[in-house]
């Protein structure tokens, strides 16, 4: 197939356009300089200069595709977040434009936050509560915008994605929490640190993104987790192995005064989202590495070492 990627020259994107071009497909990915341009050459895709507001370019690349995977987003903390949701909402207008009627796969990405921690401490799915609280719970209308091209015939599917996507020695918030571990001295937890969060390993996260061209229908959500048992006082302690840190609690006043209200909102929030449906629905089975592992004796020692030697 032809597939068009946004977001391509990113850290879950190379991945998805590494593997899609492993199976043979004609990968395309939206590049906004000439950097994204060679990294992409370099996975044997062909660059498409333009970004999300370069609507003209969207709706051509989304015309000539047989399948549209859209995992380009603005993580900007600092810009206005309507104004991100409305420069994703035009951008997914012009991508399933060209797709009605077409019956061709139309894959966003959104995250598992969207709904509520399970009061019991259970898991929870695609159709629990959404969130009232957490930092990003906006992002559920991005989800229901591009869902509604449903409705003008695009086979339009989500795929929700954990707090933690790792591996490779990239993502952004393990190796970011890495990085203040080693600046102040120690690796912290908030409390006694029993709340659980989600992950996925980004070679796990791209599989799945290409079984959904392939088999998801029209209106499905998945939840693309592959754990939801790792506790943040289990992260920090796995941080402070590698770096050869202390680990100790702190208050939730103290940890906002060192991560801001921000990071703290977000390690602080309970996710422990069911990957069942992908599973039994795509025949998704997630491989890769554990998170905990690949922090302490896989991927991220390379950043680690790095980080000991300031």
């Amino acid at each position: 197939m032809r597939i068009f990627v946004t977001g391509a020259t990113g850290y879950i994107g190379r991945v998805v356009t590494e593997r899609a071009v492993a199976e043979g497909h004609n990968v395309h990915g939206l590049s906004r300089n000439e950097e994204g341009d060679a990294r992409l050459r370099a996975l044997g895709a062909i660059p498409v200069r333009g970004g999300l507001a370069s609507l003209d370019v969207l709706r051509q690349e989304s015309s000539e595709a047989d399948a549209v995977l859209h995992l380009a987003y603005i993580h900007d903390f600092g810009m206005d977040y309507e104004e991100v949701l409305r420069i994703d909402a035009t951008a997914v207008d012009a991508l399933g434009e060209p797709l009605r009627g077409t019956g061709k796969a139309f894959v966003i990405t959104s995250g598992t936050a969207v709904v509520d921690p399970d009061p019991a401490g259970g898991e929870t799915t695609e159709d629990s509560p959404l969130a009232q609280t957490f930092v990003l719970k906006d992002r559920i209308r991005s989800e229901r915008h591009a869902l509604r091209l449903v409705e003008d015939g695009v086979r339009v599917s989500v795929i929700r994605l954990p707090p933690y996507v790792y591996g490779r020695g990239g993502s952004h918030f393990a190796p970011l929490l890495m990085q203040m571990a080693a600046k102040a001295g120690e690796s912290v937890y908030v409390d006694d640190g029993h709340l659980r969060t989600s992950d996925v390993h980004v070679d796990d996260a791209a599989t799945l993104f290409l079984l959904a061209v392939r088999e998801a229908k029209a209106g499905d959500v998945f939840n693309g987790t592959g754990s939801t048992t790792v506790t943040l006082r289990a992260l920090a302690e796995s941080i402070g192995e590698v770096l050869k840190l202390p680990v100790r609690s702190v208050s939730r006043e103290e940890a906002e005064a060192r991560w801001g209200q921000f990071l703290t909102a977000f390690v602080q929030f309970e996710n422990r989202s069911s990957n069942r449906k992908a599973v039994q629905q795509l025949g998704w089975e997630p491989k890769g590495i554990d998170m905990l592992s690949d922090i302490r004796l896989g991927s991220y020692r390379e950043l680690a070492e790095k980080l000991r030697q300031g």
